[in-house]
């Protein structure tokens, strides 16, 4: 699932090539999506001028004239691809935005991505002020779950998912096991640091592209995060350390931890 990195990565390519253009059409594929989109939303948007792209968490934001917004997310499998306003017929096409002679097209092959949807209820985002150590040391005060289900929980800390938690718990020493609750202030300290310089990192190198992940930007280009990653999908870490899998997953996804380097 594209995690922060990777949204904010198409957010910045979509900044510069949509900001200030007209919305003159729109086309949703079939089969559709999963949830469909208001129909009544969408034909609101033509004719309005896209004002910003922006970015919460995973998902993405158009600004549009009128005061209108359309959310998106990508869900497991979602690409946003730019291309020539032609009326692309690809299999996995669910959406087209045409856009001054563009299409911006939301393919999705698993048809868990959404446009058109809601907010849910969302934590500071990990690159902000507002998450800090003072502020995870009060998220996790007391908890009894995995830190690494926490660091994943939204509501929490917004755009964080499998990829940089497993890579910030190890860059930290961290097991993805441990409850949160037990963690003490300077781990919780080398947490936060972990985090935002992993995906500071993640974000100059346009997010991750990955065998499991068939994320790419909306120009195609993949990202290059996976070329320093130290353990996320890997079978050693850069010790040379073999790595080993919690006995149960944790927020439903299988976690890999280092047993010499992480406690």
């Amino acid at each position: 699932m594209p995690e922060l990195p990777e949204v904010e990565t198409v957010r910045r390519a979509l900044e510069k090539r949509l900001v200030g253009l007209k919305v003159t059409a729109y086309e949703l594929g079939r089969p559709t999506f999963y949830r469909r989109p208001p129909a009544q939303a969408l034909k609101s948007l033509v004719g309005s001028t896209i004002e910003a792209v922006r970015r919460r968490g995973k998902y993405l934001l158009l600004s549009l004239s009128g005061k209108q917004e359309l959310a998106l997310h990508l869900g497991m499998s979602g690409r946003l691809i730019l291309a020539k306003a032609n009326g692309s017929h690809k299999p996995h096409l669910r959406f087209s935005l045409f856009i001054d002679g563009q299409a911006l097209e939301f393919h999705d092959a698993r048809r868990f991505g959404r446009v058109g949807c809601r907010l849910p209820e969302l934590g500071p985002e990990p690159l902000d002020a507002a998450f800090n150590a003072h502020y995870l040391r009060q998220a996790l005060r007391g908890r009894k779950a995995p830190i690494k289900a926490l660091l994943m929980d939204q509501e929490i800390v917004a755009g964080i998912g499998n990829i940089y938690a497993t890579e910030a718990l190890f860059a930290s020493g961290i097991r993805p096991d441990r409850k949160a609750g037990r963690l003490s202030a300077g781990e919780i300290k080398r947490l936060g640091s972990a985090i935002k310089k992993i995906l500071a990192r993640a974000v100059e190198l346009g997010g991750s592209t990955l065998e499991d992940n068939a994320y790419l930007d909306p120009l195609g280009q993949p990202g290059r995060f996976q070329e320093v990653i130290s353990i996320y999908g890997r079978k050693t870490d850069p010790c040379g350390h073999a790595l080993k899998a919690t006995k149960k997953p944790l927020a439903g996804r299988t976690s890999l931890y280092c047993p010499v380097c992480q406690k």
